[in-house]
């Protein structure tokens, strides 16, 4: 299982627009096959900052998801919305068996 975790901060003015963004991918994500939990949600103490989780069944799935349209179309949004890159990381999780 891959959970991954980020954050990002929306570019000066563009929040609603980031988190449009973001509420558009997560609503197609969560059908993708393998996908375990597909989420944003805003920071607490900084509602700029947008943070992300992920889980997914394996590689195979995550590989999958990030050649979907929905994928590609958030990806190539994100760049003009955020004030920087965003900060990402992937944790394999071993499920006892």
């Amino acid at each position: 299982m891959l959970v991954i975790v980020s954050s990002a901060t929306a570019a000066p003015g563009r929040r609603d627009e980031l988190v449009a963004a973001a509420r558009a991918v997560a609503a197609a994500t969560r059908s993708d096959h393998g996908c375990l939990a597909y989420a944003f949600s805003a920071d607490l103490d900084d509602p700029d900052r947008i943070l992300g989780l992920e889980i997914w069944a394996d590689q195979i799935a995550l590989d999958a998801h990030m050649a979907h349209p929905h994928t590609e179309a958030f990806l190539a949004a994100v760049p003009d919305l955020v004030a920087g890159p965003p900060d990402m990381t992937v944790h394999e999780v071993i499920v006892p068996g």
